[in-house]
């Protein structure tokens, strides 16, 4: 089974245990692991496959609890990097009547991710790399860190897969920018994950149809877009097909993108060649999709993939 790295944000998450109220208003928080790459990498580990998770935290209580909840998941933390002189990152969150979420972000060690804290040799000998992270194109010096290594590897044949994980909180609307900065990834990418809402963004059209046809100048790759309850495009050399979801009872869809990913990563790295056939690929999009129903029945992001295990 091949060797599966994640690289990007590892947090603290702090939900409002109180619904339909701001953060202001919100006396009570409840204190989860998150991280859209370390969410992807507990689900490939939940599943049974080989996860390694990249990143920054602060050596803290909090960075502590973040090391410790990823290693019950199974996932191998020997290239998290522990910071003695930056706090680990805090996100507070709680969703308003209007469904709007409030959000306050504090950001700390994973911004600070540098070429000179990686072992290159050992991110080397891993086979799959998936980049995912919704904070990693912020700020120097973790954008220039994960672009550079991106095509390092890239370079060497690694097989890479790019999720943009588009947070329009983070970004403060500048759209243009995070297109701007993940254009690289794009086209490095062997597998992209999008949602139907980033496919728009980055197609630059409010037209689904026309998204859709500027897909096809991506032929070499393998592209899905996530479409909720209506399934998962999947476009490959030219092929199209929906893979249609499972039915749910969703009580929360937080991680729901991320275990997808997991899935299909963890499904990629027991096959001995990566050059998939579009059925092969349609098999693998079944299985993705049914994980990411699984973890909508739970609340919560890496607590919730504890389901998954009934998948393996």
């Amino acid at each position: 089974m091949k060797k599966i790295l994640c690289i990007g944000e590892l947090l603290i998450d702090f939900f409002t245990t109180h619904t339909e109220v701001s953060i202001i208003e919100a006396k009570t928080f409840e204190k989860q692991a998150g991280g859209a790459p370390a969410n992807v990498a507990a689900t490939i580990a939940m599943l049974g496959g080989q996860a390694h998770f990249c990143g920054k935290v602060g050596e803290d209580a909090f960075g502590h609890f973040l090391k410790q909840t990823l290693e019950q998941a199974g996932v191998h933390t020997n290239h998290l990097i522990m910071d003695p002189s930056a706090p680990t990152t805090l996100a507070f969150v709680s969703r308003q009547k209007d469904g709007e979420r409030d959000f306050i972000f504090n950001r700390g060690a994973d911004k600070l991710l540098s070429v000179e804290d990686l072992d290159l040799q050992q991110l080397m000998t891993m086979n799959l790399i998936h980049f995912g992270s919704a904070t990693a194109l912020l700020s120097e010096p973790f954008s220039k860190t994960y672009e550079q290594l991106m095509q390092t590897l890239h370079l060497q044949n690694h097989f890479i897969s790019f999720d943009p994980n588009y947070r329009a909180d983070l970004w403060k609307g500048d759209s243009d920018l995070f297109i701007h900065k993940c254009e690289p990834f794009v086209e490095a990418a062997n597998f992209i994950k999008m949602s139907d809402e980033e496919l728009l963004l980055f197609a630059r059209t409010e037209n689904f149809e026309q998204a859709i046809e500027w897909l096809t100048k991506f032929n070499e790759k393998t592209i899905a877009i996530t479409q909720g309850a209506s399934g998962t495009m999947l476009i490959q050399n030219g092929q199209i097909t929906t893979v249609p979801a499972f039915p749910v009872n969703s009580i929360d869809t937080t991680g729901a993108g991320d275990a997808f990913v997991g899935a299909v990563l963890y499904q990629l790295s027991k096959f001995k060649d990566t050059n998939l056939s579009f059925n092969e690929w349609v098999t693998v999009i079944e299985f993705a999709n049914r994980a990411a129903s699984k973890v909508c029945e739970k609340v919560g992001a890496i607590e919730a993939l504890s389901a998954l295990k009934e998948l393996q």
